[in-house]
């Protein structure tokens, strides 16, 4: 049973599963979706928001980041903010452009942004 929840939780998260062998006993594997990404950086980079601000007072700065590093973790560069209750917004278009070129992939959210100020 434990064999078979731990295969489903792989497919379908696609992370860490884990492997059942006779002499090893349990040990952890990492799935790798594609074998290019292991030889290239060029998806290690994303650009998202960081939360700042107070309760119900959102402001987000727009960050490049390792894409394995949480929410709030060391950004590699600062490349703006937003605020969506002013709905004010400063982009530094030409390093977001370098970084796009370079093969950094934004968010989602993110993507709308720079979709609505003209830069992607």
């Amino acid at each position: 049973m434990a064999a078979t929840l731990s295969s489903s939780f792989v497919a379908s998260t696609g992370a860490v599963g884990f492997s059942l062998s006779s002499t090893d006993g349990l040990r952890a594997q990492r799935m790798q979706p594609c074998q290019q990404a292991r030889q290239t950086t060029e998806c290690a980079v994303r650009l998202r928001f960081t939360r700042g601000g107070r309760h119900k007072a959102p402001f987000y700065r727009l960050v490049a980041i390792d894409r394995k590093d949480r929410r709030e973790g060391r950004p590699l560069e600062f490349l703006g903010f937003y605020d969506p209750l002013k709905k004010e917004t400063q982009l530094n278009a030409p390093a977001i452009k370098k970084w796009l070129e370079n093969g950094a992939i934004p968010s989602d959210t993110v993507a709308n942004l720079l979709k609505k100020a003209l830069i992607m």
